[in-house]
């Protein structure tokens, strides 16, 4: 009876034992799974059309760099530049469908939705170098705009690229505004940029970018307003021969993302990716101010073009109207007094 008695206990302590290995066991790998799914690589695709070498797309690409560094390898970012994606209205319908996470824009493409950004789009926004960077490294001060898009169409504002000045190249010398006055200025097709010629007396006439240099060549247009980067990649330098260092506009661009695709990371993965910001965007912003020096060399030494440096205090004034009117439209004085005047 004794024996039994213990054989009984015994059998009941190792049924007992195997059990209580199971239930642990069973809650180790329960555990592993978790882990191993919260450790998974949160993987995402940005896409610009600018070219790869370019300033704008490398501070993508650091911008990638920069946000797998943060986030130790946890999250992958894949840039695609040079358009390899699409064009920029695909680009741009394709991020806020969510089928690519990021990409790089200006801000003429979210007029679509609010065209209130067609005042980002108005000439002398910026009066310098130290207001731009003042504006655009620090937090807040183009709220107005990032909740615009948060609200219509979905984009969350991630990062600012710009600071690349734009200028005037031409086939004749412009020493004042009135030297435009009856000149056939290249265009896009935008409003704003056809109605700011003719602010400045010039004659405008929409042509295709890629049409610029044979119009430039043939006497279609006698000039155009773009950054000095672009001339240089564009070669325009080889049939015009004057470029007046109006400085009208310093270029604003957005890294936007999917905002349910951001909404979806952790807060960890958040914060990476504002780390990430705040170390790319102000390098490279500068990068932008400093390579107008280099521009300006190769524009001289490579391609032979005189620089003119004309009174900006006339065309801030005849531009400055633009600007005005536009606020008035859209009835955000207040917004543009206080961050761009």
């Amino acid at each position: 009876m004794i024996l039994e008695k213990t054989m009984l206990h015994k059998t009941t302590v190792l049924l007992l034992s195997g059990a209580l290995f199971t239930v642990i066991s069973g809650c180790s790998n329960e555990d592993s799974e978790q882990a191993s799914a919260s450790e998974e690589t949160v993987k995402l695709v940005a896409a610009t059309i600018t070219p790869k070498n370019s300033l704008l797309a490398r501070a993508l690409t650091a911008f990638g760099e920069e946000i797998e560094s943060q986030s130790n390898g946890e999250i992958e970012v894949t840039v695609h530049t040079d358009g390899t994606l699409g064009n920029a209205s695909s680009l741009y319908q394709s991020v806020i469908s969510g089928d690519i996470d990021m990409i790089y824009s200006d801000s003429g493409w979210f007029a679509e939705q609010n065209p209130v950004f067609e005042v980002l789009g108005a000439y002398y926004l910026f009066k310098d170098r130290e207001h731009f960077e003042s504006i655009v490294n620090t937090e807040g001060e183009l709220s107005y705009f990032e909740d615009l898009l948060l609200e219509n169409p979905g984009l969350k504002t991630v990062m600012y690229e710009g600071g690349l000045e734009r200028n005037i190249i031409s086939t004749f010398p412009i020493n004042s505004v009135e030297d435009l006055e009856g000149q056939t200025m290249r265009s896009g097709t935008g409003s704003t940029e056809l109605e700011w010629w003719r602010n400045l007396g010039a004659d405008p006439t929409s042509i295709a970018f890629n049409e610029v240099y044979s119009a430039l060549q043939t006497g279609v247009a006698d000039g155009s307003q773009n950054s000095l980067d672009a001339m240089i990649q564009q070669r325009f330098g080889e049939v015009a021969k004057y470029i007046a260092r109006t400085q009208h506009r310093l270029d604003l661009g957005f890294v936007v993302m999917n905002n349910e695709r951001y909404e979806a990371l952790s807060d960890e993965h958040k914060d990476a990716i504002e780390r990430a910001r705040d170390v790319v965007q102000p390098e490279y912003i500068s990068k932008a101010f400093e390579k107008t020096e280099e521009d300006i060399a190769t524009l001289e030494n490579d391609f032979g073009v005189s620089f003119t440096d004309p009174d900006r205090e006339s065309f801030i004034e005849r531009s400055r109207v633009q600007l005005n009117e536009l606020a008035e439209k859209y009835d955000v004085e207040d917004v543009v007094n206080k961050t761009f005047n």
